[in-house]
């Protein structure tokens, strides 16, 4: 499955492809998990233009109120969206569970389509793009997509991304170029020096964050409520 991921992403990329306008933003969203309300207040808030470039950083579905509302929302606006690691285990077994049966029924099978051809990162002279991370030292061409979907922290080898007992994968990364990047909604917003963390945890309640490259602009829009509390973080009952 990843190697047809990977044929995927190079037929998008060829595709697909835009000139840069000088004119034009480049705007970056953090993870959604299927929380519509929220992205519409933030496109909304954004108003972009056909001279700017909107790109999902993955993780459209799960967890949130409206999975099936948020993907229609994006391909019908033509927007970039990266493959994310919820969107990878849908699509590699949208049979494997109620919750993926329910949404491949509600999009159909060209969404199911537009889905799995989400490329596993963007690269361009100004930023790259990424779900989770890269590989310290490896172009993501070069990288397991395992990696790009899950990276967390790095232990030399890939075997655990993400042991607490390992520093982030982006202690290691020293290029210039700016990487964008979600999936860590522990870490919420991540703005460092040349990585750029959006994953603010929407779906827990907390916001959903888009930044502009060319004005270095963070946007953030409340979450109506908390949708999700991962099972690590639920209170245990005593009474019982």
């Amino acid at each position: 499955m990843f190697e047809r991921i990977k044929s995927w992403f190079r037929s998008d990329r060829d595709s697909n492809a835009r000139k840069f306008r000088s004119a034009g933003r480049t705007i970056f969203i953090g993870d959604v998990h299927g929380c519509l309300p929220e992205l519409e207040a933030m496109i909304e808030r954004l108003a972009p233009t056909a001279d700017d470039r909107v790109i999902l950083l993955g993780d459209l579905i799960n967890r949130g109120p409206d999975s099936a509302g948020v993907v229609r929302f994006v391909a019908e606006r033509g927007f970039e969206c990266l493959m994310g690691n919820h969107d990878h285990e849908f699509i590699s077994d949208p049979d494997g569970s109620p919750a993926h049966r329910e949404l491949a029924r509600a999009i159909g099978p060209e969404l199911c389509e537009w889905m799995a051809r989400r490329p596993l990162y963007i690269e361009d002279p100004k930023f790259l793009a990424v779900h989770a991370g890269v590989q310290p030292g490896v172009a993501p061409a070069d990288t397991r997509p395992g990696i790009l979907l899950n990276i967390r922290t790095w232990d030399g080898s890939g075997e655990r991304l993400s042991d607490s007992n390992n520093p982030p994968w982006y202690d290691f990364y020293t290029d210039s170029r700016p990487v964008f990047y979600g999936h860590w909604a522990r870490k919420g917003l991540n703005l460092r020096e040349n990585t750029f963390g959006l994953d603010s945890g929407c779906v827990y309640g907390r916001s959903l964050s888009a930044y502009v490259l060319e004005t270095q602009e963070l946007i953030q829009i409340q979450a109506a409520r908390t949708y999700y509390v991962p099972p690590s973080l639920r209170k245990q009952d005593n009474s019982k």
